[in-house]
């Protein structure tokens, strides 16, 4: 589609967009804000309805999946682009409108796709000293990218006179390999959800007895620091919960120990 400038013009109405596709940039911009609201539905995939980012329901990737491609059949071809796009946008808009607002339509010029949250916020964090360069390769659902260093350090000058320094926390923490860099720390929990994307640069192997490490069965981001929820009783991240307050209790009372008279 992105050679085929006739189509367009349908995009606005076929897919209720708020605005006009009429460059090549605005379908860039619109696949950003596609694929980054699927990837935040897919970093909150909570067990029940949230509203951390967007107002979603529980497990909203399995919800997503069933709205847009749930009558998905082997006489489907992926040729179809028109049958595609219309299931990712339903996809998409289980992050973005899952309330269904009547008078919503999509704001591609959202690329950030950060609901609640401010994406200007992590912009200035990763212009400044944590960088999170990423890429994407052939087996992932979304298209091929590759970061390109220049091109953020230069979008980071235009917007807030600032220059990324790339390997600040590898250089303060280490984490280039982490059985090494990491054997002299202490009193760190590193807890990870096996559904959290962010889990591909977590910490998910054995260092030394004081910094623990927990793989969350079912658990995307940051579950184990949310409250407590019904539909926790029983679940790895109940587990996980109640190992963690031992571990801090054990900090503590190492701490005081040593402050103890005899």
């Amino acid at each position: 589609m992105d050679g085929d400038k006739s189509a367009w013009a349908a995009l606005k109405a076929d897919y209720n967009l708020c605005d006009e596709v009429t460059t090549a940039q605005d379908l860039q911009d619109l696949y950003d804000h596609v694929s980054n609201g699927i990837a935040y539905m897919a970093m909150t995939d909570y067990p029940y309805s949230s509203s951390f980012l967007a107002s979603m329901p529980p497990w909203p990737v399995n919800a997503s999946c069933e709205i847009g491609f749930g009558n998905w059949t082997n006489s489907t071809t992926d040729s179809d682009q028109k049958t595609l796009l219309k299931g990712l946008f339903a996809v998409a808009d289980v992050y973005f409108n899952w309330a269904n607002d009547t008078s919503y339509c999509m704001n591609f010029k959202d690329t950030g796709g950060t609901g609640s949250l401010s994406a200007a916020a992590w912009d200035v964090l990763q212009c400044n000293q944590l960088a999170m360069p990423n890429s994407t390769g052939d087996n992932s659902m979304f298209l091929k990218f590759t970061y390109d260093y220049a091109a953020n350090t230069k979008s980071c000058n235009d917007q807030y006179g600032m220059s990324p320094d790339y390997l600040w926390a590898v250089r303060e923490f280490g984490g280039a390999n982490i059985a090494s860099d990491f054997a002299g720390y202490s009193n760190i929990i590193f807890s990870n959800g096996n559904l959290d994307p962010w889990i591909a640069g977590g910490v998910t192997e054995f260092i030394g007895l004081k910094l623990p490490y927990y793989i969350i069965q079912g658990g995307a981001h940051h579950l184990d620091l949310r409250l407590p929820n019904a539909v926790d009783v029983g679940t790895d991240v109940e587990r996980v919960r109640n190992h963690e307050i031992l571990d801090l209790e054990s900090y503590i009372d190492e701490y005081q120990s040593q402050f103890a008279g005899p």
